[in-house]
């Protein structure tokens, strides 16, 4: 009996080798092989995005120094305000490394998510106070060059970035009513 089991493993064995030099052989071998993705175009940095920025909007030496104090002021304003976001949520990351009960991490998250959630609005709104002092140094032509640029890059987020389609898994409402299996095709002889 076991020279049987072991008959029948070593010849399992070999069947298997050889398939695999088989497969081996048909195949030729690939040297240096790489992965070609189509070429991306080199995005653009920050420093050529604002000349691109101030070309289309043709703003004139003037404007681009005003611009550069407000936006120096609004970084001013923005960077304790950031610090204390970044403060916060290493917090959470400590809380999420401790010892204490989960409920108590809970109750401390939620606490210092909610304080996060005022500390975003108070820099959504530093942020809205600096375009509108922006857009007061610029010409009627201007503005309506900068609504146009805002639309263009509205309609490019929404095209990279399509709507998620809602979520129809566990825990959506009627889950468990909607059937399995697709319904049979309509066959009027079915009782013959």
């Amino acid at each position: 009996m076991k020279k049987t089991f072991s008959l029948l493993f070593i010849a399992v064995v070999l069947s298997l080798n050889t398939g695999y030099a088989q497969q081996n052989q048909t195949q030729p071998p690939v040297e240096n092989a790489t992965v070609k993705y189509p070429a991306q175009p080199p995005k653009p940095n920050k420093e050529e995005l604002k000349r691109q920025f101030e070309q289309r909007l043709q703003l004139t030496d003037k404007q681009k120094e005003q611009a550069k104090v407000i936006h120096q002021k609004g970084r001013e304003k923005m960077k304790p305000v950031m610090m204390q976001i970044d403060y916060k949520r290493q917090e959470i990351e400590m809380i999420k490394l401790s010892r204490m009960s989960e409920r108590m991490q809970k109750e401390k998250t939620d606490q210092l998510m909610l304080e996060i959630k005022d500390l975003e609005k108070q820099a959504d709104t530093i942020r809205k106070e600096n375009t509108q002092e922006f857009e007061k140094i610029l010409t009627k032509k201007q503005k309506a060059e900068l609504v146009k640029m805002k639309a263009e890059g509205r309609a490019r987020f929404a095209k990279n970035h399509p709507p998620r389609p809602p979520f129809q898994g566990l825990g959506t409402p009627g889950f468990l009513l909607r059937p399995l299996l697709p319904p049979p095709a309509h066959d009027n002889n079915i009782w013959k």
